[in-house]
């Protein structure tokens, strides 16, 4: 990690620039304080490249930094079942490790984290840390704790609220305590056995409505953890901006989710983790089998959300990285470009910060990164973050790896 000088030209690089516009060869990036002061190709910079510190990036492929718009980062990861790793567990020991897994995000070239869940609203917290300086990390969206119904998904880790009423105040909380965005369940999950079924849907539409108004009437976005048809539906005629998962979809439903506009995050990352990697982490059998019979569905659903021409958004959920969660979506058809938009320029569109990052252009965020090889050609070439620049500041994988605990540094891939 290095201190921010005031102009720094990054030079010797192929840039995507992640407007949809043709890579650009030597090309480079001048960077002033956190801001993009100019980007282009290197001939076109004239003497101003005499007056700024100068950074060779190799002739390595630049883009936008990654967004990942579904994290929690307070329970990423972790052993054993939901009640162990993350219900059980104190705050104290949470936010340390969101802290980690903060870095851990930097390391992976994201630069950008929608947290839509966590314990007690830990990744305010968080976010507010790095923003003050007093820790290095991602650009944090924060939706503090979801809402669920009693007994709903998430139960032990959630702000539970029950009747238009006290859904109401619930969101009226998370807004007070500093939320960026509303989340709700909407539906089961994939967390307890018997009571929480994904198949199930739980708010009721007007439940919904009333957290979705008092989010929009403070400017905040929306979003719910959904997985059948029915409470992606019943959650659109809430007013929700946004779907987490959509494991059950249909075709009908992709259809309806495209004509309507609404973003979806598929988090494909999240059932093949447990499946492969479940008896590893101490995941219970029944949710190892639960998920393993659940992936042709999964993949049916992705596969219509393509078709339909959906707004798809990639994030992760707590197992994986990002990395991982787009080479699953161009292994199931999306295009390379598609896919690396779904992380940059419509990830920052669904998180309501475009005119910030998700691309490179003048005035914008400084926030980028460097890769080996080309991302269009394979899209595990990504995987090769050479250098992570958030801010304007220089994040050097071998620096932030020193920084993190051998703990939390696991290959869960």
């Amino acid at each position: 990690m290095t201190t921010r000088p005031n102009l720094t030209i990054f030079r010797n690089l192929n840039l995507l620039d992640g407007t949809g516009r043709r890579p650009v060869v030597d090309a480079a990036i001048l960077v002033e304080g956190n801001r993009i002061r100019a980007v282009g190709r290197a001939a076109e910079f004239g003497s101003v490249l005499e007056d700024a510190s100068s950074y060779d990036c190799g002739g390595r492929t630049v883009l936008p930094g990654l967004i990942n718009a579904h994290e929690h980062l307070t329970w990423r990861r972790g052993i054993g079942g939901f009640e162990d790793r993350v219900v059980r567990q104190p705050a104290g020991k949470l936010l340390v490790r969101g802290f980690g897994h903060a870095l851990i995000s930097l390391l992976e070239g994201v630069t950008t984290v929608r947290d839509v869940g966590s314990k007690e609203g830990l990744a305010i917290a968080l976010r507010d840390a790095i923003n003050a300086g007093q820790v290095h990390g991602p650009r944090i969206i924060a939706a503090g704790a979801p809402i669920a119904m009693t007994g709903g998904h998430g139960s032990g880790a959630v702000r539970v609220a029950n009747g238009v009423t006290e859904v109401r105040r619930a969101a009226r909380e998370q807004l007070k305590a500093g939320a960026d965005l509303i989340k709700l369940m909407a539906s089961g999950g994939f967390v307890a056995r018997g009571v929480d079924s994904p198949t199930a849907p739980q708010f009721t539409v007007d439940e919904m409505r009333v957290a979705f108004d008092e989010a929009h009437k403070a400017g905040k976005r929306t979003t719910v953890h959904a997985h059948p048809p029915a409470a992606i539906q019943a959650a659109i005629e809430a007013g929700v901006d946004c779907i987490e998962h959509a494991g059950l979809a249909d075709r009908e439903t992709a259809e309806f989710l495209a004509e309507r506009k609404i973003l979806v995050v598929p988090t494909l990352s999240a059932l093949r983790m447990e499946v492969e990697r479940g008896e590893r982490l101490g995941r219970p059998a029944w949710l190892v089998e639960m998920c393993r019979q659940s992936l042709p569905e999964q993949k049916r659903m992705f596969r219509a959300l393509l078709e339909a021409g959906c707004m798809i958004v990639a994030g992760v959920d707590s197992l994986g990285d990002l990395q991982g969660e787009l080479g699953h979506m161009v292994d199931e058809g999306m295009p390379v470009p598609q896919a690396i938009a779904a992380a940059t320029l419509v990830a920052a569109q669904c998180l309501g910060v475009e005119d910030q990052v998700g691309t490179l252009e003048t005035g914008k965020m400084a926030d980028f990164i460097a890769v080996d090889g080309d991302p269009l050609t394979d899209i595990r070439a990504l995987r090769k973050v050479a250098l992570t620049v958030k801010d304007g500041v220089l994040y050097h994988p071998d620096t932030v790896r020193t920084a993190i605990g051998p703990g939390l540094m696991t290959d869960f891939r």
